[in-house]
């Protein structure tokens, strides 16, 4: 699911509004001749599309608060620019307010209020904090009000041009000439009415992420949808957010409450689902919560997203609600604009990109109104990519092809169950991992093994939800009264917890809280996925193309099987400088800890094996089967850089992986803790041994001829450079600095010594780390690379 952090609804910051000519203006009394030559939408809004172009609305709601939502029906194409077909904007509680001749739309201010029954409380708190006004129209009086929304619709209300220009794609603005509301698509429904428009951006310098996805990028067009939403009928019981609960929130400041209570209120994220016989009971519901697949999705993708969307109708029905969850297909005839379904959508974009489960929520109560699930569809190729790299060298060439098929359409079925429950309201857990799998909501790498000589994946995911999506759906949908003996269970039943603020973060801190790692054992792993990394390096060949593929592509092939540690290899560092916490614990009061010395200095050890020359180290075999790209095949991000021009370069590939592992290793909020651990117990880890222990196995290592030289000349060149730009860090504490300052400094006695009685080769590649050192030490700009090998990208898989 970004590489950014996933919020329920995904928050893009407004643009200015501003007011365009009316192309046809009425006289007051006017409304009449309008609503005669109008095509008319009725339903939650009365909208009035005339053939003039304008689209007008009946001032029949004012005063009436509703949801303003904007959303992207048609998207950029781009993950890097991150305007996606499907996306959700803001949800805003606005209402329609007269003044004078005027109608305006006033967005509410929903972050501060009084809850208590006192009417002078209450205004005392809405006159504290400012309003928003986005728009103003004037009223065509008559039988029926109406009032010209041409200039609320045509506008960026999303933020598209801010987004362009925040991701580095040029000075983009809206161009209204280009610009037009869209009258087929001008909707009402019962509880929601929808206008879209084709809205054109243009720049005369656009950057290259638009060049890759648009015909003409000095004018990118972008449907835009406006969706006016009526409020949920009263009835919906809100529930107070517990940190242990596994919900996403939303939160309001109350000046009501009393001074000895906390004036910020919290409350879960979730749907209405109400039973027939209400009660701690099972009974079947009133309403069940449904989703509906977008028949865009092809087969066999389709059977698996229907699959794993199912999945929550055991941990609904387990809550006691029976029949409460349900995923179909949608009906043929029906309109996902319709607020009333929430949607599972299939959606295309130029690179492989994050998936969302986002929602409109009711900002007053929490109440989910719609599920918006996004799923990315280049995501599953990449995990039949690593697939094709993993069952290369079977003999059973079918059989590869079949356990290719079989782990993706695995992956589809857990990331169709993972969005939703995102929708249900369930925020990540990126600590399920080290619980035997018991999330769906965490992030998991696919599972290969070693059996009887040959490399298994037959069973890459885990299936069904897992113990903790029943416990949370339970918390947050089953009888309130439970759960406080729901959290006793979860605590007794040694569940880990850990959300989004300790896990994706380069400064997270919690040993087992990570992204795209496996086992209970998170060092463990990583010893046992670098034998099946090492495997797969071995037996890698041209099998692992696709039917029809050159040669040529082999090398990008190559590359998720070269860094197929990569993720466990940042999960195996958290151990160093590493803590354990829970969000609630059973006995008296709550503590963390560092992690213990001794699983301290064994994932010291293990993450840097990782760095000897036999791990980094491609057979001239495998490497002569690399051969450069055919013809008018391209290079591109996926593909690992080469110091060589076209041909594949092992030493850039060493490169990446062992800066991976050495930045890790000396991150500089982790040499902080293992500073601050080591101050308050001898036996910790310390800044200094962990940096002696790197230098031993890389910089102070004996360097031999052979095959091996080049990689460990490289890998040197990496510590030495790591360790200058950490040294330089502003997050780096002076006492930590002090440490790094002396460590240098012995290494530059170390490299004089050697570069004096070493061979000519040798004595160059000392005496070159020497002068770098002493440059690096006074100049924190300065690199002994300077050009460092790209990784090729990662998440998500």
């Amino acid at each position: 699911m970004n590489r950014r952090s996933l919020a329920l609804a995904l928050l893009l910051a407004s643009a200015p509004l501003f007011s365009l000519p009316a192309s046809h203006v009425y006289a007051a009394n006017d409304s009449q001749k309008i609503i005669k030559k109008s095509r008319h939408a009725d339903g939650f809004l009365d909208l009035y599309y005339h053939p003039s172009g304008e689209l007008y609305l009946e001032v029949n709601k004012l005063n009436q608060p509703f949801l303003l939502v904007t959303s992207l029906p048609h998207g950029v194409g781009s993950n890097d620019i991150g305007l996606d077909r499907g996306q959700l904007g803001q949800t805003r509680l606005v209402q329609f307010e007269r003044q004078g001749p005027y109608v305006l739309l006033k967005q509410l201010n929903t972050d501060y209020r009084a809850t208590s029954d006192n009417l002078a409380e209450q205004m005392a708190v809405k006159q504290a904090f400012a309003e928003s006004i986005l728009w103003r129209g004037e009223v065509v009086d008559g039988k029926k009000a109406l009032v010209a929304i041409n200039d609320l619709v045509v506008n960026d209300l999303h933020g598209v041009a801010q987004r362009l220009d925040a991701t580095k794609q040029g000075a983009f603005r809206l161009d209204t000439q280009r610009s037009v509301l869209m009258p087929a698509s001008v909707k009402s429904f019962e509880r929601n009415a929808d206008v879209d428009v084709n809205l054109t951006f243009s720049a005369s310098k656009p950057g290259d992420y638009v060049k890759q996805v648009t015909p003409d990028a000095n004018f990118v067009s972008v449907r835009m949808r406006y969706s006016f939403i009526a409020l949920p009928e009263p009835g919906y019981q809100v529930r107070s957010y517990h940190p242990m609960s596994g919900y996403l929130s939303g939160e309001y400041l109350d000046y009501s409450t009393p001074v000895a209570s906390d004036i910020r209120q919290r409350y879960l994220l979730r749907h209405r689902l109400e039973k027939v016989n209400p009660g701690p009971e099972p009974s079947e519901v009133v309403k069940p919560i449904t989703y509906y697949l977008d028949p865009g999705a092809p087969e066999p993708i389709r059977t698996a997203l229907l699959e794993g969307g199912r999945w929550w109708e055991q941990a609904f029905n387990e809550a006691g609600f029976i029949n409460g969850f349900k995923v179909e297909m949608l009906p043929e005839g029906a309109d996902p604009q319709d607020i009333r379904y929430n949607m599972i959508q299939w959606v295309h974009r130029a690179t492989r990109g994050w998936s969302y489960g986002s929602a409109i929520a009711d900002p007053r109560t929490g109440e989910i109104i719609k599920g918006h699930v996004t799923l990315g569809s280049l995501r599953v190729r990449q995990d039949h990519l690593i697939a094709r790299g993993l069952t290369s060298a079977w003999q059973d060439r079918e059989a590869a092809s079949q356990a290719a098929m079989d782990l993706s359409l695995a992956r589809i079925r857990q990331l169709s169950a993972h969005e939703i429950g995102h929708t249900l309201g369930l925020d990540h857990n990126f600590a399920a991992s080290t619980n035997d799998n018991a999330s769906v909501m965490d992030y998991p790498h696919p599972y290969a093994a070693i059996v009887d000589g040959k490399i298994d994946i037959s069973t890459p995911y885990s299936e069904g939800i897992g113990e903790w999506d029943k416990y949370t759906i339970a918390f947050g949908y089953g009888d309130e009264a439970n759960q406080q003996s729901l959290l006793q269970h979860a605590l007794t039943q040694g569940y880990r917890y850990i959300g989004e603020a300790d896990s994706r973060s380069q400064k997270a801190s919690h040993a087992y809280a990570s992204l795209w790692d496996n086992g209970n054992d998170p060092v463990a792993e990583l010893a046992r996925l670098e034998q099946v990394r090492r495997k797969a390096i071995e037996d890698f060949n041209a099998d692992a193309l696709l039917a029809g593929q050159p040669r040529g592509e082999l090398s990008d092939t190559f590359v998720p099987i070269y860094l197929l540690t990569r993720y466990q290899i940042q999960a195996a560092a958290k151990f160093i400088g590493g803590t354990d916490y829970s969000y609630q614990q059973l006995g008296s009061g709550l503590r963390w800890s560092y992690i213990d010395p001794k699983a301290q200095k064994r994932a010291l050890d293990t993450l840097l094996d990782s760095l000897s020359w036999q791990s980094l180290y491609v057979p001239p075999r495998v490497l002569d089967a690399l051969v450069p790209k055919a013809g008018n095949y391209r290079s591109s991000r996926e593909s690992f850089a080469s110091n060589l021009g076209v041909v594949s370069d092992p030493i850039a590939m060493a490169e990446v992986l062992s800066r991976h592992t050495v930045a890790q290793l000396v991150n500089p909020t982790r040499l902080n803790r293992v500073n601050q651990s080591y101050l308050y117990d001898s036996e910790q880890l310390s800044v200094p041994k962990l940096v002696d222990k790197l230098l031993a196995k890389t910089v102070y290592a004996e360097l031999k001829r052979g095959s091996q030289l080049g990689i460990r000349m490289q890998v040197n060149a990496v510590t030495v450079n790591e360790l200058l730009k950490v040294y330089h860090s502003p997050e780096l504490t002076p006492a930590v600095k002090g440490q790094l300052l002396v460590k240098l400094r012995q290494i530059l006695k170390q490299l004089e010594r050697r570069s004096k009685r070493a061979s000519d080769y040798h004595a160059a590649h000392y005496e070159w780390l020497y002068l770098g050192i002493s440059k690096g030490l006074k100049d924190a700009k300065f690199k002994l690379i300077e050009q460092p090998a790209k990784m090729p990208p990662g998440s998500p898989i």
